[in-house]
């Protein structure tokens, strides 16, 4: 057989052995990363108990993007409703 004419191939960098995590042995949660939580308590205001327009904005887009990904019918207004919808019933938890 022929060797392809063409590109030359770098030779490979040595690996090296990725050492094993150690558990968490102590239990600390201080070293573990803030977690970023979407949950509609945070977005509540407290006079009111409706979702902020930023919660139901932010859920409104992801309901768009799902309904553009599978072809769904709908518009904005209904996206809009439906966040707020979801929003409301999740605060009831």
């Amino acid at each position: 057989m022929r060797k392809k004419a063409g590109k030359r191939q770098t030779p490979r960098r040595a690996t090296t052995t990725k050492k094993p995590r150690k558990p968490n042995v102590t239990g600390d949660t201080s070293e573990r990363p803030a977690q970023i939580s979407a949950s509609p308590q945070a977005h509540l205001t407290a006079v009111s108990e409706e979702p902020s327009d930023d919660a139901v904005r932010l859920r409104a887009y992801f309901i768009s993007e799902r309904r553009r990904r599978f072809a769904l019918p709908g518009d904005a207004e209904s996206d809009w409703l439906e966040a707020k919808r979801q929003l409301l019933v999740e605060a009831r938890r």
